[in-house]
């Protein structure tokens, strides 16, 4: 059975330099798994892998959507399914680099298949959800109150997911999770975990941030804002998947004098530390 390489670890760990290693190493390709890397808008603020890193080995899926693009677990998968097996092709290994645990375990574990959503329910839910989310939340809850124990009204992306595929669909999005799982590859997955001290981890974080400061996150998401005919931050938050980047939501309220500077920075390094906690805990359990 064809190999996978996955290096899995915590933001600012040092994944990448291992994956470059790797890569020269084994005849490796290196593949992108994070889901605000795909992005080729905020390069600085998500730590895209530098010009000589690129160079240095055959990197792919990364940088290749819009600031508008809003990407799905899904369409990820197919995109580095059919990365994995061209490099395959090209007899090469094709080695997983990244910090979203979720694209890894759908990729090797499948998904639930949901139906396709068109255009016209989309529209809808987007609308619904700008002008009254309250009420697309008891939409969801009144069709089945199961979901009540899965989905949470915080959880604004998974929501807005229910509402569309029942109203597509007429049937709940737990009905589609009953079914069995679409898969993407048959592949034999071998995982490479770092693991680094904890103080030595934070501290790399809150250097990593003032650094991406330094190299103009600032002006990079100011940058990002300018594309959007919206003036409503708070709205666009909701909406697109790219300020799940973190760092962009703290920087727009900097920028629009919601919050002050060292309070930007100092949310920006607690919310990348604690994330870095969340990605130990969920790579110890799910990647062996």
């Amino acid at each position: 059975m064809n190999k996978v390489l996955v290096i899995t670890g915590p933001t600012a760990s040092g994944k990448t330099a291992v994956a470059i290693e790797k890569a020269k190493t084994l005849n490796g390709e290196i593949i992108n798994y994070d889901s605000l890397q795909v992005y080729k808008d905020i390069p600085t603020l998500t730590a895209y892998p530098t010009v000589n890193e690129i160079n240095s080995a055959p990197h792919k899926l990364f940088g290749y959507l819009n600031y508008n693009d809003n990407i799905s677990v899904v369409d990820w998968a197919k995109s580095a399914t059919t990365a994995i097996q061209k490099t395959w092709s090209r007899s090469k290994l094709p080695i997983l680099v990244g910090g979203t645990g979720m694209y890894i375990d759908i990729l090797i574990h499948g998904i639930s298949p949901l139906p396709d959503i068109s255009q016209e329910v989309r529209n809808q839910a987007i609308e619904l959800s700008n002008n009254n989310y309250e009420q697309l939340c008891n939409d969801v809850y009144n069709f089945d109150l199961k979901i009540k124990n899965i989905i949470k009204p915080e959880n604004h992306h998974q929501m807005i997911r229910a509402w569309e595929i029942q109203t597509e669909s007429n049937k709940s999005i737990i009905y589609f999770y009953s079914l069995p799982k679409q898969m993407f590859i048959n592949a034999e997955f071998e995982f490479i975990n770092i693991n680094i001290d904890r103080e030595f981890l934070y501290n790399k974080i809150n250097k990593r941030f003032d650094i991406m400061l330094e190299n103009g996150a600032i002006n990079e998401v100011e940058e990002l804002m300018k594309k959007f005919n919206d003036n409503n931050y708070e709205d666009l938050f909701k909406k697109y998947h790219i300020f799940k980047a973190i760092g962009a939501k703290e920087i727009v309220r900097y920028l629009n004098n919601k919050i002050s500077y060292n309070t930007m920075v100092e949310l920006s390094k607690q919310y990348s530390r604690n994330y870095a906690k969340r990605q130990i805990t969920w790579f110890k359990y799910h990647c062996k």
